[in-house]
């Protein structure tokens, strides 16, 4: 696919979850009865505002999460943070949590609600999935929740978080897969990147 192309489909992906993020538009589900169905612990995710569940989950990387003391976490395309959030509650003792997302709207939100509740050693951060600003072998986990699938260039995104995981380090990815090739109109749909 041309770069003109991949730019075209990334802005069209931003604009989509831009607008979520800033109410313009909502997801089909209670996001709540999704976060349930989906593993999450309920008494967690009552203790954050509803801004950051935003129904957008297709899974829970948490749940197949472990991290150690003073270990380090990346969440690729982390939206308002929720499972970083659940991630610093789960783990307090884990070292710094770090949310990485393209869009301004998201990050603001996420940063709002850890200020509010007070919680530690968590950066957001902007930055897109094929150019992560973390140093090489930077950080012990990598999880992402329903991101990887709206980047048109997989392989960059793979090769990044081979860079910032260090020799022990792990990823925890819940994602949308192709078990065969999209019909040509949807190929072509600027929507169906979206979803």
């Amino acid at each position: 696919m041309s770069e003109q192309k991949n730019l075209k489909i990334r802005l069209s992906v931003d604009s989509f979850y831009d607008n979520i993020s800033k109410n313009k538009k909502k997801t089909k589900i209670n996001p709540k009865d999704l976060s349930k169905s989906l593993g999450y612990d309920e008494k967690i995710i009552n203790e954050f505002p509803d801004e950051i569940n935003m129904g957008l989950s297709c899974g829970n990387p948490i749940q197949y999460l472990k991290l150690k003391e003073g270990q380090s976490l990346i969440d690729l395309g982390c939206g308002a943070g929720m499972d970083i959030f659940i991630s610093r509650m789960k783990y307090p003792k884990a070292g710094t949590l770090y949310g990485l997302d393209r869009l301004d709207s998201m990050l603001e939100k996420a940063k709002s609600v850890r200020d509010k509740k007070g919680l530690k050693n968590i950066e957001f951060i902007k930055g897109e999935l094929i150019n992560i600003p973390l140093k090489d072998k930077m950080v012990d986990r990598v999880i992402s929740n329903c991101v990887i699938n709206l980047e048109p260039d997989k392989q960059k995104v793979y090769n990044e978080i081979y860079r910032i995981l260090n020799d022990e380090g792990m990823f925890v990815i819940s994602d949308i897969l192709l078990k065969k090739d999209l019909p040509i109109e949807w190929k072509n749909s600027q929507k169906m990147h979206c979803t």
